[in-house]
């Protein structure tokens, strides 16, 4: 038997196991826009996109929640932090949405932010698929 044909057949079968379908999808960032306010907190406006967590699209090509709550996050590092490891700020908003989407959620950092340009945000909806790095405003 091929060699490769074993571990492929073995992860196929792990993932039908364990109830994870191959092209599940996900909430996504489409878009993302950072503005600073009066007070130094930062308002980030968050456009949602369905990505898919394991690289194959699902046979229906359908990303809807149904009135699921979908968060996003917004947590902010210094520009060195290259592997994200530290977070000096943090802020997650949570809405139910009907359809991901397009779907547009706004989040707003507890507390002032450093006007530092050597500050990252990392801004994300679910960790099983790609994130979205802006620049401090």
């Amino acid at each position: 038997m091929n060699r490769w044909l074993c571990p492929t057949l073995a992860a196929f079968v792990t993932l039908s196991l364990t109830g994870c379908e191959p092209g599940l999808e996900a909430p996504g960032i489409q878009e993302a826009t950072a503005s600073r306010q009066e007070d130094d907190r930062v308002s980030i406006a968050v456009t949602l996109s369905c990505d898919v967590v394991h690289g194959l699209p699902r046979g229906d090509g359908e990303c809807d929640a149904d009135g699921d709550r979908v968060c996003v996050s917004a947590q902010w590092y210094e520009a060195t932090d290259t592997a994200f490891e530290s977070p000096i700020a943090t802020a997650e908003s949570c809405q139910k949405v009907e359809t991901i989407i397009g779907a547009q959620l706004s989040l707003v950092s507890p507390e002032p932010i450093p006007r530092e340009p050597d500050l990252n945000i990392l801004v994300r909806a679910d960790v099983r698929v790609g994130s979205l790095v802006l620049a401090n405003p």
